[in-house]
């Protein structure tokens, strides 16, 4: 009866240890399932914060003005998602700094604006993104205007200049480990003044930390 009673014992015994490294086993294979996901998802993705110069000219086909380039900057951030297609969304301040001269006066206007820049690119070493990308993208780049500086064209002055306005973008991205140098084109498809044809050209090379 007492050899019965210790099989029986032992049986279950067996029973609870093979169940627990059942569970064991099951729960070690699902959890690099579930962080190898987690690590894809983080290779696709990245933030990015960035700072530039610009060039700035501007069409002003007016017999009173004379237009020329001049510098600006800029400063922002962006998200990023994808690999070797990807899309970005982001936010910048853009200073685009524009000299007019009027008969005898010469002087330079700034126009201060938010841009929520819209691209979709294509990252040729996507292999080795995380060291080494070489990207090439396009996009829509709304834009609000926020400040028209102070300047001795008097008759220049935020209520002259279109408060929403629209460019397309393209522009080529080296990434090296955590930094990254972007240069492009900034093309104006609607006016920067009311009522004037007057296209926004910007050329911008910005420097950045990806993360």
């Amino acid at each position: 009866m007492k050899t019965n009673k210790f099989k029986n014992i032992l049986i279950l015994m067996f029973c609870l240890m093979a169940l627990s490294s059942f569970n064991g086993f099951a729960q070690n294979d699902s959890i690099p399932a579930t962080e190898k996901v987690k690590k894809e998802k983080k290779k696709s993705d990245s933030f990015k914060v960035l700072v530039g110069g610009t060039l700035n000219s501007i069409s002003f086909p007016s017999n009173q003005y004379d237009a020329s380039t001049n510098v600006g900057y800029m400063f922002g951030a962006k998200y990023k998602r994808g690999k070797f297609f990807y899309w970005e969304l982001g936010a910048r301040y853009n200073a685009a700094n524009y000299s007019f001269t009027e008969a005898s006066i010469k002087d330079d206007l700034s126009i201060n604006s938010i841009d929520v820049p819209i691209n979709v690119g294509v990252n040729l070493l996507s292999v080795t993104s995380r060291l080494v990308g070489l990207r090439f993208y396009v996009g829509a780049v709304p834009t609000f205007t926020t400040k028209v500086g102070s300047n001795e064209l008097n008759i220049i002055t935020k209520d002259n200049i279109n408060s929403f306005r629209m460019y397309g973008q393209a522009g080529l991205g080296v990434d090296i480990a955590f930094f990254f140098l972007e240069t492009g084109v900034n093309y104006g498809f609607t006016d920067v003044f009311e009522n004037i044809n007057s296209k926004h050209t910007q050329v911008f090379v910005n420097l950045g930390f990806r993360f």
